[in-house]
């Protein structure tokens, strides 16, 4: 006889079930495997705060499963920003900096941030796990569960496309 809601017996079990599914979906969504764990971690919880109005196996996969992509999503947006205000307090203003190359700059930011949202998010992963988690090439093959060659490749493409897109701005 199926019950409507998860007792705490029960959600472990399903929660155990579930949760390598839910890792890989917050894996490839997010830039390392603390991110995704992290996600997958605020998922069960939000889940086991509604548990007792699931209905039943099913209902539970589908809610996680939509659950860890919206939490993915808010994450990569809240780290957008974060970004985004690193790169501003990286740039400083030297006391002899006049207004014309202060508004270059801020337009070259503004540019950077504008390419950087709008790169596939495969190109971002790979070169936020290079350039800001400072992984190896070793370490980022291991992570993704390829080559080293690959990923040299991939960082390449990568690379070729943000300058791409970037156009004649930096010329």
């Amino acid at each position: 006889m199926m019950t409507h809601g998860f007792g705490k017996a029960r959600f472990e079990q399903e929660g155990r079930k579930i949760r390598p599914l839910l890792l890989d979906v917050a894996f490839s969504l997010l830039s390392g495997a603390i991110d995704a764990d992290d996600a997958v971690q605020e998922t069960l919880l939000k889940i086991w705060c509604v548990r007792e109005r699931i209905a039943d196996d099913t209902h539970f996969r589908k809610l996680a499963m939509v659950t860890v992509r919206n939490v993915c999503l808010n994450m990569l947006r809240d780290m957008k920003v974060r970004r985004a205000d690193t790169l501003s307090d990286e740039i400083e203003i030297s006391g002899g900096e006049n207004p014309q190359s202060i508004m270059e700059r801020d337009e070259l930011i503004g540019r950077v941030r504008e390419v950087w949202g709008n790169l596939p998010q495969q190109y971002r992963i790979i070169l936020n796990m290079k350039e800001a988690e400072h992984l190896s090439n070793e370490e980022i093959a291991s992570l993704l569960g390829t080559t080293v060659a690959n990923v040299r490749n991939r960082l390449s493409r990568a690379r070729k496309e943000m300058l791409a897109r970037m156009g004649n701005f930096l010329k």
